[in-house]
């Protein structure tokens, strides 16, 4: 039986699913940990300034933003454990090809390039990217180191007695350091970088909408990731001609599709 590709929504537009439910699941838990973590961290690292205070006594004092932050690096640890599993489950169960393709290749960094001299016009067509682009691979690499690192030095500073029993006293200032300012550079790059790439781009603007409802229209898709398209195309054809016999067809009204990411086990 051919896999669902494409689907219609109410209004007529043509969409592909690219995420299927666990992926929303685990961009939820991340926004909302990293919201708990920026929104209790900062007021710690900043004390002393007035809006730090203010927001301190709005949430109770400063033993309930600690608190707060803590539940929400419980979270974060949480979602980590549940991605690894998802992925591991992904490439050896189900057999899926989408996460080894997170991996860096030659070709982002060619892409890379010849997207940089797109933009300054050197050159005239933008580079044909398949499942992720560069940017996509780089925030997410960048969320896996940047995670590791926030969740042990934050372990450190929770428990500097144990810690400083088994290493040197400097592991808890490097660890404070090394924890505020990582923060830091997560919220600049949530704010600036990947706002504007995600969601103020051509064609989205004010919001993108995929990661919530999974589904990117079929223009969208083809402009943003058109090597993969191309393939899923020419996929879903070979499979409705080897399914000719089969009566149902593989276009679908929203809320009859098959509820599935856009790779099948295949």
């Amino acid at each position: 039986m051919a896999r669902t590709r494409i689907i219609v929504n109410g209004d007529g537009i043509e969409s592909i699913v690219r995420f299927d439910k666990h992926q929303i699941a685990q961009h939820w838990l991340l926004i909302i940990s990293e919201m708990m973590l920026l929104l209790t961290g900062l007021p710690q690292k900043f004390a002393t300034w007035a809006a730090s205070q203010w927001w301190i006594n709005v949430l109770g004092g400063m033993e309930n933003v600690r608190i707060v932050h803590r539940i929400g690096a419980y979270l974060m640890i949480a979602l980590c454990v549940y991605h690894v599993i998802y992925l591991l489950y992904s490439i050896l169960v189900l057999k899926r090809p989408f996460p080894k393709k997170m991996l860096p290749t030659r070709q982002d960094i060619v892409g890379f390039f010849q997207e940089m001299m797109y933009l300054v016009g050197w050159r005239k067509e933008e580079p044909k990217w398949d499942r992720f682009n560069w940017k996509e691979k780089f925030e997410y690499w960048s969320i896996a180191w940047g995670g590791p690192i926030m969740i042990l030095s934050g372990f450190i500073l929770m428990f500097p007695v144990f810690f400083t029993n088994m290493l040197p006293g400097w592991i808890v200032p490097t660890a404070l350091v090394a924890h505020s300012w990582e923060a830091i550079i997560a919220l600049i790059w949530i704010f600036v970088v990947h706002f504007f790439f995600v969601h103020f781009g051509p064609g989205v603007f004010p919001l993108n909408k995929s990661i919530f409802t999974g589904k990117v229209p079929v223009k969208l898709y083809k402009h943003e990731h058109p090597l993969e398209y191309e393939r899923l195309i020419a996929q879903q054809k070979e499979e409705e001609g080897n399914d000719s016999g089969h009566t149902e067809d593989t276009l679908y009204r929203e809320g009859e599709e098959e509820e599935d990411s856009l790779y099948s086990k295949k």
